[in-house]
C-alpha cells in the first residue's frame, strides 16, 4: 500500500500523494484524492503501444455517440431486459450474438466485433488488426478505420494502443453508431479481456417488450421510493463523516441503528443480507455521485432502479409490491455486466 494512503486511513489529515490533487471539506478533512499514475520513459513497465492522444476534432462526435449509446442501453434494458442475462455467446462463423437469460429465454442479434481491451497492460486492439477475428465480423471496425484515414485520426487508425478505459468507451460508441449498429455489448473472455461487439436486432425483436407488469406510474413510484430512501440515509453518512473523532465509537452504533430503522421501513426481506452495517463517504446514497439514473421493468414483475456512478460503481435495486405497498426487495450486484456507459466531459 502507498505510504500516504496508509497514513490517511489511520486519520492523518496531512497525508497526500506527492503529485496528487487533494479536496477537503468545510472542516479541512480530506474528502477526495485524485492522482494520475504514469510510467517512466524507458522503464521495463513503459507502455508497449502508442498512447491514445485525444483529438479535439472528434470531441463533438464522441459526445453525441456517448449520449446515443446511453439512450440505447436504457431502451434495451426497458424493452428486452438486457442487464439480466446470465451468459452470452458469439459465433464468428454465423456472426450471431446470443444473450442467455433465465428459463431458457434468449435474444439473438447480428454482431460485429469492434475490438478488444486487455486491462493487464491497458491495451486496446481494433478488430480489423486482430488476426484471430474473421474479416466478415470486422466490418464495423473497418468502417471506423476508413473514417480515421479520411480525417487523419490516429485513434481510429492505430492498430493497438495504450488507453484509459474511460477514454475508450466513447470511441466504441462512435464506431458502433457510425457503423449503423443498435448498441454495443461487452463480453469477458479469458477471465479479464473485454471483447466489444456492436449488435443489430432484427425488426421483430425490436418490437417485442419484456413481459412485465410495471406501467409508467409504477416505474415513477419506484424511483420516488428509492430517492426517498437515499434522502433519509444520506444525512447519517454525512453526520458520521463530519465527526471530529471524539466519541466516535459510542455514536457508531446509534448511527447504524438509525439506518436500520430506515431500512425496515423501505425494504421487505425475511433475511438480513442487505441490512446496513457500515457508514461511508462519499456516500452511496449521494445523488451528486451519480451520472445516470433510470428505472425499467423487471421481466418477472416490479421494477429495477439503476444509478450509475460518475467515477465507478452502480446501485441497482429491485422494487416489488409487498402487502399493498412498494418496497425494495433486493440489490442486484450482477446486473448489467454487458453494458458500457460512456461519458465525455465538456
Amino acid at each position: 500500500m502507498l505510504e500516504w494512503l496508509r497514513k490517511l486511513m489511520v486519520g492523518d489529515q496531512s497525508a497526500a500523494p506527492p503529485h496528487g490533487k487533494v479536496e477537503r471539506d468545510e472542516r479541512g478533512r480530506i474528502s477526495r484524492v485524485t492522482q494520475t499514475l504514469s510510467l517512466a520513459k524507458g522503464s521495463a513497465n513503459s507502455p508497449s503501444y502508442p498512447v491514445l492522444v485525444s483529438d479535439d476534432r472528434l470531441a463533438p462526435r464522441l459526445r453525441e455517440a456517448s449520449d446515443w449509446l446511453i439512450g440505447q442501453n436504457i431502451r434495451f434494458a426497458s424493452e428486452h431486459g438486457l442487464g439480466l442475462e446470465r451468459n452470452y455467446d458469439f459465433d464468428q462463423d454465423t456472426g450471431l450474438l446470443t444473450l442467455k437469460f433465465a428459463r431458457s429465454r434468449t435474444i439473438v442479434a447480428r454482431g460485429q466485433i469492434l475490438g478488444s481491451f486487455d486491462p493487464r497492460n491497458r491495451s486496446f486492439m481494433w478488430a480489423w488488426a486482430n488476426p484471430s477475428f474473421l474479416s466478415a465480423v470486422c466490418e464495423d471496425s473497418e468502417r471506423a478505420q476508413t473514417e480515421g484515414e479520411r480525417l487523419g485520426l490516429a485513434a481510429l487508425t492505430t492498430p493497438t494502443q495504450t488507453i484509459v478505459f474511460d477514454n475508450l468507451k466513447p470511441l466504441l460508441a462512435l464506431a458502433a453508431r457510425a457503423g449503423g449498429a443498435d448498441g454495443v455489448y461487452r463480453g469477458i473472455v479469458n477471465g479479464s479481456t473485454s471483447v466489444f461487439i456492436s449488435f443489430r436486432l432484427d425488426q421483430p425483436a425490436r418490437k417485442s417488450r419484456v413481459a412485465a407488469t410495471a406501467n409508467d406510474a409504477m416505474l415513477d413510484a419506484s424511483h420516488v421510493l428509492v430517492t426517498a430512501y437515499d434522502a433519509e440515509m444520506l444525512p447519517i453518512d454525512r453526520e458520521h463523516h463530519e465527526l471530529d473523532g471524539e466519541g466516535e465509537d459510542d455514536i457508531l452504533r446509534e448511527l447504524i441503528d438509525r439506518k436500520l430503522a430506515i431500512y425496515h421501513r423501505y425494504w421487505s426481506r425475511t433475511d438480513s443480507d442487505w441490512e446496513p452495517s457500515s457508514l461511508g463517504w462519499p456516500s452511496d446514497h449521494d445523488p451528486d455521485t451519480k451520472a445516470i439514473c433510470f428505472t425499467v421493468p423487471h421481466p418477472k414483475g416490479g421494477a429495477i432502479d439503476i444509478a450509475i456512478g460518475k467515477h465507478f460503481g452502480e446501485t441497482v435495486y429491485r422494487i416489488e409490491s409487498a402487502d399493498g405497498a412498494l418496497r425494495i426487495t433486493d440489490q442486484l450486484l450482477d446486473w448489467g455486466g454487458g453494458f458500457i456507459w460512456p461519458t465525455v466531459d465538456g
